[in-house]
């Protein structure tokens, strides 16, 4: 789906064409490791594995960048360094440059080999994580991560909720779904600080305009 100079991509990923640049938000690489050392028997994927959706989407448009909008990891401090060194790894085997903008769970990465940047800008669009308040004025595009968006429906008592990950778009601001599959998702229906916003669903391998959050049934 086309918003503005971003396509919305079906991988949780916003891409420009203009300028080769893909955004991402809460990868949170690294949480399986996490629930791994808390006891729980679940299997540890390597990054690559955790960037599958996030290389198609880079060798099927040409990208060449990469701006991470916060929370590339789950817990900075005591697996960083693998994680970085696949992350890096993978990075060079299809010649892209990373930029993060650091989020709320990636304390410490002053020290980091990966590029960090306080805040990055693609064409009119500045990108933050969103856990802070911004200095940016309101007439500024911004796009964030942080929120970790999903629409969805309760079906009745006992049954699971019908819904997706989605964008949340206005015309000055967007805010990306989680890109990890294990992030919570917070529903946005009822909530009136989005109901002006249009909800761009993830629904398989299309993402659907479902019209502003206020309107919705």
């Amino acid at each position: 789906m086309q918003w503005q100079q971003w396509l919305l991509t079906p991988q949780r990923v916003a891409v420009d064409h203009d300028h080769a640049v893909a955004v991402v938000a809460d990868l949170h690489l690294g949480y399986a490791a996490v629930r791994q050392r808390g006891g729980e028997a679940i299997p540890l994927p390597s990054v690559a594995e955790e960037l599958l959706p996030l290389a198609q989407v880079v060798q099927h448009y040409g990208v060449r960048e990469i701006l991470v909008a916060g929370d590339l990891f789950e817990d900075g401090q005591q697996l960083r360094p693998l994680l970085e060194a696949e992350l890096l790894a993978w990075a060079a085997s299809y010649g892209i440059r990373w930029r993060i903008v650091p989020g709320n769970h990636d304390r410490g990465l002053a020290d980091t080999p990966l590029e960090v940047v306080a805040q990055a800008q693609v064409g009119p669009w500045h990108i933050v994580h969103g856990d802070q308040p911004t200095t940016l004025g309101p007439e500024m595009k911004i796009l964030q991560g942080h929120e970790h968006p999903w629409l969805g429906w309760r079906r009745g008592p006992g049954q699971r909720a019908l819904g997706g990950p989605c964008y949340l778009l206005s015309d000055s601001h967007l805010v990306m779904p989680a890109y990890s599959a294990n992030a919570a998702g917070v529903n946005v229906r009822h909530q009136a600080r989005w109901a002006k916003y249009r909800a761009a669903v993830i629904a398989g391998e299309r993402v659907l305009d479902f019209g502003l959050v206020g309107e919705l049934g």
